[in-house]
């Protein structure tokens, strides 16, 4: 019987969004208690991005394997290249965001900068 690739996969893209949930709350948290504003819509973005996943990941295991005659084919392939689309969307946001700052220092800077390293890892 051939090896499955597609579990260790999946694996890996719900590993990768957890962790880039949690660089982008951190980041998110910094901003609402530090500065008392908004965290930047691109970190926003990014959360909904890893919390989409976190929900379409065990969808996209389990269902062909267990529910193979409730699986559209067609639905699968839209949740999995909605996903792709948002996590290029919001890993490229955040590296522009990134680049466009003028002072980028500390823990919360490399947080972000490794959560867009994140979310080009699960795109």
């Amino acid at each position: 019987m051939p090896f499955n690739y597609m579990f260790p996969l999946r694996a890996a893209q719900f590993l990768f969004a957890i962790i880039t949930l949690g660089l982008c709350g951190y980041v998110a948290h910094w901003y609402i208690v530090r500065d008392g504003v908004s965290s930047p819509s691109q970190i926003n973005f990014l959360i909904f991005a890893s919390l989409w996943t976190l929900f379409t990941v065990p969808y996209l295991t389990v269902a062909p394997v267990y529910f193979p005659k409730l699986t559209h084919k067609y639905a699968t392939l839209a949740t999995d290249a909605l996903t792709m689309l948002f996590w290029f969307a919001g890993f490229v946001a955040l590296a522009v965001f990134l680049s466009a700052l003028s002072l980028c220092v500390g823990g919360v800077c490399g947080s972000a900068k490794a959560a867009a390293a994140f979310g080009a890892f699960v795109w």
